[in-house]
């Protein structure tokens, strides 16, 4: 910065769309984990923990975290895709807040030109 003061902010153009392309996988990959690596442990097959673990519980204990885990990281997922989204927006915002503003400066500079 070479000190003068400077007022407002600026966005690179493309700055928004490109970190929503950047954490868009993200997204996906947690999902995707939930679905590849968790998923499959939800329900234990046969005895899984032994008769005893079924008894005692253990089981359905492990069945009910492990499906509260893929729940989680579903959810999770869908949040990194809502920041994607909002940054679309805010692109767009930004770029109708921006084109508003050149038109509004353009037209003052006819007016008072």
């Amino acid at each position: 910065m070479d000190g003068t003061p400077h007022q407002g902010f600026w966005v690179d153009e493309g700055a928004y769309d490109d970190y929503a392309r950047r954490i868009d996988p993200t997204g996906d990959d947690v999902r995707t984990a939930a679905d590849s690596h968790v998923a499959p442990h939800v329900e234990l097959a046969g005895d899984g923990f032994s008769a005893m673990g079924a008894e005692a519980g253990f089981s359905g204990a492990y069945a009910s975290r492990m499906r509260s885990l893929q729940e989680r990281l579903g959810r999770l997922g869908g949040q990194w895709q809502q920041m994607g989204d909002a940054a679309r927006r805010t692109s767009a915002n930004y770029d109708a807040v921006e084109a508003d503003q050149q038109a509004t400066i353009a037209r003052l500079g006819r007016e008072l030109g």
